[in-house]
């Protein structure tokens, strides 16, 4: 029987400082029950502009991890989503067919015109806040269909992109915080620290200490892949390597951004097919880390 097909894409470096990844899910022709439609995704400081190929999608509202949730309704076609402060979960009636691209914020602020502060949290349709230029490049990649969309996308996007380039095998949220600030301490040589901190937020539409929990998750969630598949890894010293307190601090962390216990995650990450966008992480890294 046919498996879900799971992709991530990475930017050429054209476009690297514009686009971190694309992700790509196929279920078409697969058999899968309610529970393996939903679709589990970490809190994040990216923007991601999102397609709908075939099929529908659903945000669900409420606690998702522990099935007490209401179904929104269906996502447009193109979709926006901001950066996201708490996990969210989305759930597909039937097959479907979708891309989502993460971007930057400052790509999103520079492409779209608006400060990215004003899409936190939300998911709008794409028409409502693009530019003409931005939504027809977008519109351009639905109406060719999936095959090849990535590779379409930053066909049509580089025409409107005269950012910096910036190349990465796999795209950490770390490299690019760390960047921010340099990029602010450079741009505020002889400023005060406040000045340095409206930088930031303007930026990325967070402050830096918000950053700095992807961050540290993202550190943990790599030294638990490096170490193994093991069902009892050491999270003391995986908490004391990513920089947390302790490890009790890692676990409140960690739950921000997933909505479970450094525990039940790893538990689901190993055979849940709902957490599949983890799985698919935790294989580039494996390949390139």
């Amino acid at each position: 029987m046919k498996t879900p097909l799971s992709r991530l894409h990475v930017p050429s470096p054209t476009l690297g400082a514009c686009l971190m990844a694309g992700i790509e899910r196929d279920t078409r022709g697969c058999s899968l029950d309610d529970l393996e439609r939903l679709n589990y995704y970490p809190a994040t400081p990216m923007a991601v502009i999102s397609w709908v190929f075939e099929g529908t999608l659903h945000m669900l509202e409420g606690e998702a991890q522990e099935n007490r949730f209401a179904l929104g309704p269906a996502l447009p076609r193109i979709t926006l989503s901001g950066p996201q402060r708490g996990p969210a979960a989305s759930w597909s009636p039937g097959p479907v067919h979708a891309l989502s691209v993460g971007m930057y914020p400052e790509a999103v602020k520079r492409l779209i015109g608006q400060p990215v502060e004003n899409f936190l949290d939300r998911h709008l349709p794409l028409e409502a806040v693009a530019p003409t230029a931005l939504f027809q490049a977008c519109q351009a990649v639905l109406a060719a269909g999936a095959a090849d969309a990535f590779a379409l996308l930053e066909k049509e996007i580089q025409p409107l992109w005269k950012g910096p380039l910036r190349p990465s095998p796999v795209p950490y949220i770390g490299d690019w915080v760390r960047s921010v600030a340099t990029r602010a301490t450079h741009s505020s040589a002889g400023r005060s620290l406040r000045h340095w901190q409206r930088l930031v937020r303007d930026w990325t539409g967070q402050s830096y200490r918000d950053l700095q929990l992807f961050t540290r998750v993202e550190e943990a969630f790599i030294r638990r892949i490096a170490g193994g598949n093991g069902s009892s890894p050491n999270l003391a010293d995986i908490a004391a390597d990513a920089g947390f307190a302790d490890q009790s601090h890692m676990g409140r962390q960690i739950r921000k951004v997933t909505g479970m216990s450094p525990a039940r995650f790893g538990e689901r990450l190993a055979s849940d097919e709902s957490f599949w966008y983890y799985r698919l992480i935790a294989g580039e890294i494996r390949q390139y880390g």
